[in-house]
């Protein structure tokens, strides 16, 4: 089942981080523009410069950090993670989970978005839909190689007047969905300052337990 799974799992992730572009937020631009030229700007900038992307981790991590953090709704995120628990948090406990979380993911992850680099992302117009309050943005990721290709979709609200992602979803797997289910359960067994505790300490383990579980668990398929 890992087999089959992984590049779902790996699109939850990467897709996360590749949905949210290199273009400034502008409230003009459809949420399904906005992913297609976040996603081509992206690869474009990587695999401008892909000596240096396979080589320099930090090299990565920058374009990451320069280019798609500012179009992803991180605090909205963050609450939708914690759900109930960020009701009870106090706000320096909401802060640095949402600082140790973004930084935790981004330095297990996002540095094999150069190994990524061969893949094509084509977004679905037919496949997507949006209101006022709402938008979703269906993509497939053509893997290659013999594997069936990975469906994604894009969840996107508007904040401040822009549209933002606040969740993936990659063959019917949530990425603020497993997220929250797995750290509920590490919340409840140890407290909520220990999660923060062990994301500030960079323990990776969090991360891939939480999709490691989606793993075992199985997925839908489909967008």
């Amino acid at each position: 089942m890992r087999k089959r799974f992984c590049p779902a799992l790996c699109g939850i992730v990467l897709a996360f981080l590749l949905a949210l572009g290199a273009a400034p937020l502008q409230a003009a631009q459809e949420p399904t523009e906005l992913v297609e030229n976040a996603i081509t700007s992206v690869f474009e900038t990587l695999r401008n410069d892909e000596q240096r992307a396979r080589a320099e981790p930090e090299f990565v991590l920058g374009v990451i950090e320069r280019e798609i953090i500012p179009l992803i709704d991180v605090d909205g995120m963050a609450r939708l993670i914690l759900a109930r628990h960020w009701r009870d948090a106090s706000a320096e406990q909401r802060d640095r989970f949402t600082v140790a979380f973004r930084q935790t993911l981004l330095n297990a992850y996002g540095v094999r978005l150069a190994d990524y680099l061969d893949n094509r992302v084509v977004v679905i117009p037919r496949r997507s839909r949006q209101d006022d309050r709402m938008a979703v943005v269906a993509t497939e990721i053509e893997v290659g190689r013999g594997q069936p290709n990975v469906l994604v979709n894009y969840r996107l609200r508007p904040v401040d007047g822009a549209w933002r992602v606040f969740d993936v979803e990659a063959e019917g797997l949530s990425f603020v969905g497993n997220f929250r289910s797995h750290f509920n359960t590490e919340i409840n067994r140890s407290g909520l300052d220990a999660l923060i505790q062990r994301l500030e300490a960079g323990d990776r383990a969090l991360i891939e337990e939480s999709l490691d579980n989606a793993v075992s668990e199985g997925g839908g398929s489909g967008g």
